[in-house]
């Protein structure tokens, strides 16, 4: 069995390999140090984690049944609708890449998925961007009581009143470069994509235009988001 690639969602209940596998296996992995310049040492450099892992597919549908395809042939259309789906429900899935130099099994988002029809024979070459997905939830904090000192009367302390806030925070302006998303910027600002919907209400953005947002949008960021 010759490598292959296979996406998948909703623990693997729905899915596909790809008909045709790309030419190349990308994975993108930056480290995220800091450089600074200290007197009589010079520059040093602190690391950090790294970012996550990124991945790019490119390759394309073909638009009817051949030799050389992988699968039993699928319309384009039935993978763009899964793509698509995936992509508007910003749910996670699966990425396989198997029996190649190296593997690869990750939960990942699709960050950006472009398709167009390829000009004299109907396929549809696409570009698809996916970025590892790593969950996380806030954790429950315990909190245990202390015993009361049955010979110490407790203390009776007068409630403070919360000082007003005279600060008013302002807003900050972020601009959409090459790639991002309602989701990408949420993630970056909150680290959780899901909050996008507050993004997209305060800067007033329809549904229908969230997959065409221009490069260089300058975008309203929430108050409570900027640290």
């Amino acid at each position: 069995m010759g490598a292959g690639v296979y996406l998948s969602a909703k623990n693997d209940t729905e899915g596909f390999r790809l008909p045709i596998n790309p030419e190349e296996i990308n994975v993108k992995r930056a480290g995220a140090g800091e450089s600074f310049k200290i007197a009589k040492l010079g520059s040093v450099n602190v690391p950090k984690d790294p970012e996550l892992q990124e991945f790019e597919l490119e390759s394309f549908f073909p638009a009817r049944e051949t030799h050389y395809s992988n699968v039993d042939f699928q319309e384009p259309q039935s993978y763009i609708d899964k793509l698509n789906r995936w992509l508007e429900s910003q749910e996670p899935i699966r990425y396989i890449y198997v029996n190649g130099s190296f593997s690869v099994n990750e939960m990942v988002t699709i960050e950006n998925f472009e398709y167009c029809e390829s000009y004299g024979t109907e396929d549809v070459d696409y570009e698809l961007e996916l970025m590892k997905y790593v969950d996380f939830g806030p954790k429950q904090l315990k909190i245990e009581k202390p015993k009361p000192d049955k010979k110490a009367p407790p203390k009776v302390t007068a409630s403070k009143k919360p000082s007003r806030q005279t600060k008013k925070l302002i807003p900050q302006t972020y601009s959409l470069v090459k790639g991002d998303s309602l989701w990408k910027v949420t993630q970056k600002y909150t680290g959780n994509g899901a909050n996008y919907k507050k993004l997209q209400t305060l800067n007033g953005i329809r549904d229908s235009q969230i997959r065409k947002l221009p490069i260089g949008l300058k975008l309203k960021i929430p108050a409570e988001w900027i640290k």
